[in-house]
């Protein structure tokens, strides 16, 4: 039997986009399905979140790629990206964060690793409407001191992280760490298409915010629809 990975992004593919960090959580009818596709797949997690946060809400996973690939978790391994080596980035980052704390009209979201290292911060104004003031002084510090900054042309946030990744990278790394043979990948976003290149199969979840992305993929399904097609694809045998 061949060797299968499903991956999924979080937010807006597994949790509602529009919600907060604290009750940001998986549908209970995908979880009902998950919890039956992990019986014969491997199901892994996908996300800009930090590992902390997605163990906590996705328990039932095989692997987790966090922060987008700057630290990786599996059964097995534990793989933290060899920046963290560098106590100069870390300083930094940590600097800018105590920056982005003055802004006013934002959540400031902690990326932190499993050992406690800050990794990356997310700026979020999605539910004030428009960037924070200062907000441009605070990307040119960040800028100054070496730090990746990732901002996206149909999302209300910006994140900055110690070092550049993206999650084509931590997905190829992850398959070749768990020996699969093939993958499907889910997600929802700008930053999800560099793993949709990389996956066999490529499923984008469409929802409110999204509306403007167009992607070539191989599926697109309704956010609210994810457990019926899971069922009605993957876990009938339908897929290729």
């Amino acid at each position: 039997m061949k060797r299968i990975g499903i991956l999924f992004d979080f937010d807006g593919t597994l949790s509602p986009l529009n919600v907060s960090r604290d009750v940001a959580k998986i549908r209970d009818d995908v979880v009902a399905v998950l919890k039956e596709l992990a019986k014969g797949y491997v199901l892994g997690v996908v996300s800009s979140k930090d590992c902390n946060f997605l163990l906590s809400k996705a328990p039932f996973f095989h692997s987790y790629v966090c922060v987008n690939g700057l630290e990786i978790l599996t059964n097995e391994y534990m793989l933290l990206d060899s920046v963290v080596i560098g106590k100069n980035l870390l300083k930094a980052i940590e600097d800018v964060y105590f920056e982005a704390k003055e802004l006013q009209n934002v959540i400031i979201e902690e990326k932190r690793s499993l050992l406690g290292f800050l990794l990356g911060i997310s700026i979020d104004w999605r539910e004030y409407g428009k960037p924070p003031e200062n907000l441009g002084n605070v990307i040119k510090i960040a800028v100054s001191k070496g730090l990746h900054i990732v901002s996206y042309k149909h999302s209300p946030f910006v994140d900055i992280y110690v070092s550049r990744k993206n999650k084509g990278e931590a997905v190829k790394m992850l398959k070749a760490v768990l020996n699969l043979e093939k993958l499907i990948y889910a997600g929802d976003g700008e930053n999800d298409i560099p793993a949709f290149k990389v996956a066999d199969i490529a499923v984008f979840i469409r929802h409110d915010f999204n509306q403007e992305l167009k992607l070539d993929v191989d599926y697109e399904v309704k956010f609210e629809e994810l457990g019926r097609w899971l069922v009605d694809y993957v876990l009938s045998g339908r897929l290729p």
